[in-house]
């Protein structure tokens, strides 16, 4: 198969359904965002794993960095505060995909 369609049967169920009639969301409700969100679940564990291994090591030098020279309006803090807050962000719960994540309706 040559890349481009590859691609782009890859990229068009992402682009699908990115919004309804009059510009709202189209996300499903009830039954159907319990079945979205137990299908995207192992995705976003797939995604958030790798992130939290690889990124909580980077965050190290600017932590240094930080401790020595605080930042100065940062909403993460400076120092050790700066790691704790991004490690929380990346590592951190929630480890699933709800169906309140999924549907904006109630």
């Amino acid at each position: 198969m040559k890349m481009h369609l590859v691609a782009a049967l890859l990229v068009a169920p992402l682009c699908a359904c990115a919004t309804g009639p009059g510009g709202t969301w189209a996300t499903p409700t009830g039954t159907g965002a319990t079945v979205v969100a137990a299908v995207e679940t192992p995705v976003y564990f797939a995604f958030k794993a790798p992130v939290c291994l690889l990124r909580t090591p980077a965050l190290i030098p600017s932590t240094i960095a930080s401790a020595i020279v605080p930042f100065s309006k940062s909403k993460e803090g400076s120092g050790g505060d700066y790691f704790t807050n991004n490690a929380v962000a990346d590592c951190g719960p929630p480890y699933m995909v709800t169906p309140a994540q999924v549907s904006n309706e109630p």
